[in-house]
């Protein structure tokens, strides 16, 4: 079997992890190639026309494709660099060599031009309660950058799915959350959609031992993405009136730490919350040994975030957004704690009620075996080669 993996960019964040993991596991059986535009982001250089339509790679995956045959042509990300125009060039080449076409969905992009799926309005951030129309797409401000930037995502999104159709290319959808899925399904009800959940690399490594009593402060942590999204700003200003022992470790980079750095400063809160550098994944399980919670505070609704198994099956408590693929892998991993990341109010209400009742400790067996079953290497190999051979 022959299959080409599709991405954006090769290094960068979780999808491309996903999208190296991939090749890695299947060309072990399989014969498997990889496209992408870019190394990574930083190398990015196209157009605001190419954007929306790129020629260049449009030409260039039909040169990559001229004398290959493939049975599965797995894509991921594209409408960052690669852009939808590689969609035209599918279709041609499904036509051609009875090939399948799986898209791989990391976020909401199929769905709506704001991958987030979210609009913003008087700078505020709103999620998006269901499907938009396109009425929304006409109407709301649908990037936090300005204007031209969301002119941009409604030229890209428009044209191709809503005018182009292009989305009929794809035999399979997966998705890595039920919320994802559902979600595409009420998009596309006549495309078929399946979901796959990533594997937890943190699945082997060994938990936190109990919490001592003696120790009144709670430590809170977050890791991961620096990004406006995630909350944290918000989540900062909440704690700032907080009346419980706690302290709060941010590890990460991104363009959200120029912004964390100044509100923690304006509060005179550096006895309170602390930053350390993004860390490999080795020492990162390492260092998380040295809290009790782990925060997601996220203002957008996420897909699927790993980070959330990854801390329980270090031991560390859980204090997550109550939405979205958040909530979803909160409550997999059995967590109890869910706040409003909009409310500061309901964060300090929820975070006492966390104070009063939590101890940190080892995962429960019976919770191991269980996210071992969901989210282990082996169980999301098995799933993906299910996939292929039941489209086959």
């Amino acid at each position: 079997m022959d299959i080409l993996l599709i991405n954006d960019y090769l290094e960068g964040g979780g999808a491309e992890s996903v999208f190296r993991d991939q090749f890695e596991i299947l060309k072990k059986d399989f014969n498997v190639e990889l496209f992408y535009g870019f190394k990574q982001i930083s190398d990015k250089k196209i157009s605001p026309f190419s954007y929306i339509y790129s020629f260049h790679f449009k030409k260039k995956l039909a040169a990559f494709l001229a004398n290959r045959s493939f049975d599965f042509i797995i894509v991921h990300n594209y409408n960052s660099a690669l852009s939808p125009s590689i969609l035209d060039v599918l279709v041609k080449y499904k036509k051609r060599h009875k090939c399948k076409i799986i898209y791989y969905a990391h976020d909401y992009h199929l769905i709506c031009p704001n991958r987030g799926y979210c609009y913003f309005s008087k700078g505020q951030m709103i999620n998006f309660q269901e499907p938009p129309t396109f009425w929304n797409f006409l109407t709301k401000r649908l990037d936090s950058k300005g204007l031209v930037y969301s002119l941009l995502k409604k030229g890209q999104w428009i044209s191709a799915y809503t005018m182009g159709k292009k989305q009929e290319v794809f035999d399979l959808i997966l998705a890595p959350s039920d919320f994802l899925t559902n979600q595409i399904k009420q998009t596309y009800p006549h495309i078929e959609a399946t979901r796959v959940y990533n594997s937890c690399y943190a699945l082997n490594s060994n938990p936190k031992e109990t919490r001592n009593k003696k120790n009144s402060t709670l430590k809170l942590v977050y890791f991961g993405r620096l990004d406006p999204v995630k909350g944290l700003v918000n989540f900062i200003e909440a704690l700032r009136n907080s009346t419980i022992d706690y302290s709060f470790t941010i590890i990460g980079e991104g363009e959200e730490l120029a912004a964390i750095q100044d509100v923690i400063g304006r509060y005179n809160l550096q006895d309170k919350i602390f930053l350390k550098a993004k860390l490999n994944q080795a020492d990162l399980f390492i260092e998380l040994q040295n809290y009790d919670v782990f925060v997601l505070p996220s203002l957008w609704y996420e897909n699927a975030p790993l980070s959330i198994v990854e801390a329980a099956s270090v031991g560390l408590g859980l204090f997550l957004s109550n939405h979205g693929g958040v909530l979803e892998m909160g409550k997999i991993c059995n967590a109890s704690h869910f706040f409003n990341p909009f409310d500061p109010e309901d964060i300090r209400l929820k975070l006492n009620e966390l104070y009063k009742e939590f101890l940190a400790g080892s995962l429960p067996e019976s919770d191991k075996q269980q996210l071992q079953l969901l989210f282990s290497k082996e169980t999301y190999i098995e799933n993906l080669k299910n996939c292929l051979v039941n489209e086959k």
